[in-house]
């Protein structure tokens, strides 16, 4: 089977770069994210993108983990399956932490359209348990 090949963008606009995970002219890697957009000065990751055959795609984790560049944590996840909002377990495909403690601000689940969808009582249950198991 044919590896992804690696490739590096510089950003015109900007001091940044990205590493492109191609195969076949899409984006694709299976060990790691497909897209990552780095800072040119440090180094530091403002986002990264896992894809699976030119669809975002993980099946344990986060397909898009938005970053803030100057504290280096997580500020958004974003889970997805074969190109759509999905997680394999009850979780929320959409979470917003807080740059500075990292703490969870906000959790989404969406539907394929990603439309927010209504807070039931398993929701519920989970954002519980999430935010106190940070405490």
């Amino acid at each position: 089977m044919p590896q992804p090949m690696l490739e590096y963008r510089i950003e015109e606009e900007g001091p940044v770069y990205t590493e492109n995970w191609l195969l076949d002219d899409v984006p694709h890697r299976e060990d790691g994210p497909a897209i990552v957009m780095r800072r040119m000065r440090d180094g530091a990751v403002a986002f990264e993108l896992w894809y699976a055959h030119g669809r975002l795609h993980r099946g344990h984790g986060p397909a898009a983990l938005l970053y803030d560049p100057d504290s280096g944590r997580v500020t958004q996840a974003h889970y997805f399956l074969d190109g759509r909002p999905a997680r394999e377990d009850a979780g929320p495909q959409s979470l917003d932490f807080d740059k500075d403690s990292g703490r969870l601000t906000s959790a989404h689940w969406l539907d394929e359209d990603a439309e927010p969808m209504r807070l039931t009582l398993s929701r519920w249950l989970w954002l519980t348990r999430a935010r106190a198991s940070e405490s």
